[in-house]
Order: C-alpha cells, then structure tokens, then sequence
C-alpha cells in the first residue's frame, strides 16, 4: 500500500489539473462533463477526499475547500499548489479508509499515453509549443 506523502503527491497534479480547468467549480461540477481524462480523475478524487471531511471532519472540509479557492484563483501558484498537498496529505493521514480508497482509484485509472504515427509526440500533459525537428520548406 502505498504511503499517505506518496499518494499525496501522485494525486495532486490531477485535482490541480481540475481546479485549473474548473476553478472553485470543481466543489460542485461533475466528472462526467469533463472530457479530460486528467481532469475527470482529479475530480473523481475530490469528489472522494471531500465526501469524507462533510460526514467526518467539517473543519478538514474547510480547509481543504480553502486550499482549493485560493489555488483556483492561481493555479500555476507553486506556493498554492504545495499548501493543497499539505491538506490532501492530512485527510490521508487521518483515514487510513479513504487513502485505500485513493489508492484504488489511482489504480483503476491508469492513463496510457501512445504516440502513434511518423513524427507523433506522446505526453501526459502539454503546455506550450510542441517541436519535433522539422523544418518547413
């Protein structure tokens, strides 16, 4: 099983990847309008992480709902990012039931990325321009 820091860190690029396609939405958007296999995966584990602080822990809600508004108005804020994992990190830690939970989703939603094709690109994620090498004639 995987550790709580781990798992912290591996989910936190797809719930970041929500909050940036959604904003503070993503506490009431569903996952089936998103197209984004990334984005509909962080909003599946938001989903998750925030189901469990309503019924269980309110002051853990808030501060997660918290890290979330203030990453969703800087999303590319690294500072913002960090304090969302730090508060991912501490529900994880403080139910061993829902970081199995985590855990599981993670592993059901592998993503694969192919790259098929003469001068094809494979990536998880792009942000930017792409080059391949070639030159225009």
């Amino acid at each position: 099983m995987i550790d709580a820091l781990a798992a912290s860190q591996q989910i936190a690029p797809y719930i970041t990847a929500a909050i940036s396609s959604y904003g503070t939405a993503v506490l009431t958007r569903s996952a089936e309008l998103s197209a984004d296999s990334s984005v509909s995966l962080g909003q599946r584990l938001l989903e998750r992480l925030l189901r469990r602080t309503v019924t269980e822990q309110p002051s853990e809600q808030a501060a997660l709902t918290s890290a979330i508004q203030d990453l969703a108005e800087s999303p590319e804020d690294t500072d913002l990012q960090a304090a969302l994992r730090v508060q991912v990190k501490k529900l994880l830690l403080s139910d061993p039931q829902v970081l199995s939970e985590i855990n599981e989703i993670m592993n059901r939603s592998q993503i694969s990325i192919v790259a098929s094709g003469d001068r094809s690109v494979a990536a998880h994620t792009i942000n930017g321009g792409v080059s391949t090498g070639d030159q225009r004639s």
